[in-house]
């Protein structure tokens, strides 16, 4: 082959090889491109979703915490309800046991007229309210629980303990609880909800 035409087909093959290498070159600066686009698009989802969860959880941080200072709050309420009605019944204990020393210990001598069964019980009484006791006071209840038809024997019994008000009547191995303290938490269920009414009026914890 002529050297001319030698040149000429060199010079073509490397143009088309130039021309090749330019086209994977600007292909791969598409895919390339592509790629990145893409890869930014994913990020962009991933950073919002991320952002939204993120979001969610610190909102639902602050729903806790503002759940729990309103059950503490509420638990605060409650207890310092359960104070106040604790007060007052506490005061009305003090208040029976006074009304029932004043007044010669009138509140026992019904309360026992009311429990003896037999007559012939022993009493159980604080020692304090048994050495303010009137002499008689024994005597004139056995006679009224004579002349109820019963044997009139009731008598104190040795044993010492702290009753704050009212009495134990013991017969054998049974006991009958009427102290003040007792009686009262009997009535308690029945009459917290109207004290609480009077105490707060219709607010709720």
């Amino acid at each position: 082959m002529e050297q001319g035409k030698l040149d000429k087909l060199k010079s073509k093959i490397i143009a088309d090889a130039e021309d090749e290498a330019s086209k994977i070159v600007e292909g791969a600066k598409a895919e390339a491109g592509r790629i990145l686009d893409e890869a930014r698009a994913e990020a962009s989802k991933i950073r919002q979703a991320f952002d939204a969860k993120a979001k969610e959880e610190a909102a639902e941080h602050v729903r806790r915490r503002v759940s729990l200072r309103e059950l503490e709050a509420r638990k605060a309420i409650l207890a310092e309800k359960g104070r106040a009605i604790d007060e007052v019944f506490d005061r009305a204990l003090e208040t029976l046991r006074r009304r029932d020393r004043e007044g010669g210990y009138g509140i026992t001598r019904r309360l026992l007229l009311l429990a003896v069964e037999t007559g012939d019980e022993e009493v159980i009484i604080d020692a304090e309210d048994r050495k303010a006791l009137p002499p008689d006071y024994l005597e004139k209840l056995n006679e009224e629980l004579r002349q109820q038809g019963k044997r009139g024997e009731l008598k104190f019994s040795e044993a010492n303990r702290s009753i704050k008000g009212g009495f134990i009547l013991k017969r054998g191995r049974s006991e009958s609880n009427s102290t003040f303290d007792t009686l009262l938490s009997m009535v308690r269920d029945d009459l917290e909800t109207e004290i609480s009414q009077i105490l707060f009026g219709g607010r709720e914890a």
